[in-house]
């Protein structure tokens, strides 16, 4: 019986030892929250309040959210390294003003014993932890946005190539950028999905135009390859502007590697709507006024650098005369569509091509990359194989002129059989000798007019009617066929 009053007054006295225990426990912990301080564990967004004043947190929790506003946001624009920087504040970073700081004081001190002891004890065990809830101002930031794509938003420009004191330059180039305002500012989610980033990158979302010519790709073919002039200031007013009216549209040409250019598809069609006039041309072995007289000059000319550049030459066509600007075999015809001049770009560089027509000198000038070895040189000779000479006249009678009257109205010319030759010089010696081309060219008797009674000798008329028909069956055929321009 002793030992078990014994026994029930220990767990009488333990009983009691556990409730003083308890009870000191308990009114240390309601002195913990009693005041005007936040309970220990408290904090908002990691950021510790407890212990402090409700005064003194809420200056520290306004310190935090003033430097998470400050923080620092860099956009990236593309790979082109540009970038703007600014503050996420001025993007329309806003925090919702929740009461915080008042929640957190409120633990432990209202309801009854209990219930602040429950609180108490929850805080003890797990701190006490209050999310701030952020968003962003999508029109503060799209308006930003907006203004950034006004300095930044660029327009593609290609690079051009330009004389400069008598040297082709090339200008600077520019890939083209633009900002799609509002995929950006769906894509800037992430801003405001992890307020402890200090550093904070958008990329906005941008469409990239890179340009089809670069400074780069036009830097290499600013050698001068090959040049060439003829002399234009003895034609008439007519075939002076048909002269730089074909000139102008090929001046400026850019050729690719392997790219074929051809002089009748880039003059355009010899028309009055083109801007071309009549002028003197070749036609059936005659001088005749057709419009476009005169462009044959400038493919003549432009053939003449294109040989001295060594270009590929695809096409080219001897006139059915001789002309005056060059020498024989050195001239190129164009007509219709059955003549042109074609060459092909057989670098692996660009090619430009510079025409001047000013001051009655016609000027062609080449420009690529030139591979070829400095103490090379060539030189082109044109090599008369066969003379022909005209036979006879070719009269024709006027019955409006009186007896007696005779005019030349074609000086004769002596037809050839020619062949030019590319001469190659190394250190000054020449080494070998390359056939360009071989021409043919008529001889065409003079061309006179008479008077109706003018007597004309019995042998000399045999040879004019038989030319005279010659004549006719030529200009049959010429007829279905395009003029061939002088």
């Amino acid at each position: 019986m002793k030992k078990k009053e014994k026994k029930s007054c220990i767990i009488l006295s333990g009983m009691v030892v556990a409730a003083i225990i308890a009870a000191v426990l308990f009114i240390v912990m309601i002195k913990k929250t009693g005041g005007n301080t936040i309970i220990e564990g408290a904090n908002i967004n990691g950021v510790d309040i407890g212990g402090l004043t409700k005064a003194k947190a809420q200056n520290k929790i306004d310190k935090y959210i003033a430097e998470l506003k400050n923080r620092q946001v860099i956009i990236k624009y593309g790979n082109a390294g540009k970038e703007s920087k600014t503050t996420i504040d001025k993007l329309g970073f806003e925090v919702e003003d929740k009461d915080y700081v008042d929640k957190a004081y409120q633990i432990g001190k209202k309801g009854s014993i209990f219930k602040k002891f429950k609180e108490i004890v929850s805080c003890s065990k797990k701190d006490v932890t209050y999310k701030l809830k952020t968003n962003l101002n999508e029109d503060k930031l799209r308006n930003f946005i907006k203004l950034k794509s006004k300095i930044h938003n660029k327009t593609m420009k290609n690079s051009r190539l330009k004389m400069v004191k008598g040297k082709l330059k090339a200008t600077k180039d520019r890939t083209g950028l633009k900002i799609n305002v509002d995929a950006t500012v769906r894509f800037s989610e992430k801003l405001n999905s992890d307020l402890n980033d200090k550093k904070l990158v958008l990329d906005a979302v941008v469409s990239i135009k890179k340009p089809k010519y670069t400074r780069k790709m036009y830097s290499k073919c600013t050698d001068l390859l090959g040049e060439y002039s003829t002399d234009y200031s003895s034609s008439t007013a007519d075939r002076c502007s048909n002269v730089q009216t074909a000139a102008e549209r090929i001046n400026g040409t850019i050729l690719k590697p392997g790219q074929t250019f051809s002089t009748v598809k880039v003059i355009k069609e010899r028309t009055v709507e083109n801007g071309y006039k009549a002028a003197p041309e070749y036609a059936g072995g005659k001088v005749v006024s057709g419009v476009g007289g005169g462009v044959c000059q400038v493919s003549t000319t432009l053939y003449n650098a294109v040989i001295n550049a060594e270009l590929e030459v695809v096409e080219r066509s001897p006139h059915s005369m001789v002309v005056h600007y060059v020498n024989v075999s050195r001239d190129a015809a164009i007509s219709g569509n059955y003549k042109d001049l074609k060459f092909k770009n057989n670098t692996k560089s660009l090619i430009y091509i510079a025409a001047s027509a000013n001051g009655g000198v016609l000027s062609f000038k080449i420009f690529g990359e030139d591979t070829r070895e400095k103490d090379r040189k060539i030189a082109f000779e044109s090599e008369i194989v066969e003379e022909k000479h005209p036979e006879g006249e070719v009269v024709t009678v006027d019955t409006t002129k009186p007896s007696g009257y005779r005019e030349i109205t074609q000086s004769a010319h002596t037809g050839y059989n020619a062949k030019l030759w590319k001469i190659i010089y190394i250190k000054g010696v020449e080494k070998e000798r390359v056939l360009v081309n071989t021409s043919s060219y008529n001889a065409e008797p003079q061309h006179v007019t008479v008077g109706k009674q003018q007597e004309v000798k019995k042998e000399e008329n045999t040879k004019i009617d038989k030319k005279q028909s010659e004549q006719k069956k030529t200009e049959t055929k010429k007829n279905t066929e395009k003029k061939e321009e002088d």
